[in-house]
């Protein structure tokens, strides 16, 4: 139990849970009284809060549509419900896994640019292979068959001329 307080998780296969959004983004103890205003601003930092108040009911509509009052999301937007919950639970350490992999690139931008003023006193690991997402963390470790191969910041490990720089040159060709 100490060590999960200390820890956020979001993982590529987040969870959907059918509650109220409400419920859904302060997922912690539902038994326990919320923090409303806590939730709006976990909310606004994953960009979930815009949509969830343009929906009929806001924080209050189930995100089921088999529940009376509810409503169904797109993945893009259970995706920011999820981070939301993870930035909900305040934890001191938070992990991302593709934690923008079904969110638009402006408000992947968005996103991120929130992160890391949300995120300031706490340590984040960031798992991805898309380099919008790497390329400004303060440490980039390369894993490759299960062991660091290469470790440092974007500059450092393009100067390398390793398997960052090799992926990461593929990967821009997709834009160029």
């Amino acid at each position: 139990d100490d060590i999960y307080s200390l820890i956020s998780l979001l993982s590529q296969d987040f969870g959907k849970y059918y509650y109220k959004a409400e419920q859904n983004i302060a997922l912690k103890d539902l038994k326990v009284k919320k923090d409303k205003n806590k939730i709006i601003e976990s909310a606004k930092y994953s960009g979930a809060h815009e949509f969830i108040t343009k929906l009929k009911y806001g924080y209050q509509t189930p995100l089921n549509p088999r529940f009376n009052r509810g409503t169904d999301l797109s993945t893009g937007q259970w995706q920011k419900v999820a981070l939301a919950r993870s930035f909900y639970k305040d934890s001191p350490i938070i992990i991302l896994d593709e934690p923008t992999s079904a969110i638009d690139p402006k408000s992947e931008f968005e996103i991120f640019n929130k992160l890391f003023t949300f995120t300031k006193d706490k340590t984040v690991i960031i798992i991805s292979h898309r380099f919008s997402t790497v390329r400004n963390a303060e440490r980039i470790i390369v894993v490759d068959n299960g062991k660091i191969i290469e470790d440092g910041t974007h500059e450092e490990l393009m100067k390398i001329n390793g398997k960052y720089k090799e992926a990461f040159e593929i990967q821009k060709k997709g834009y160029v």
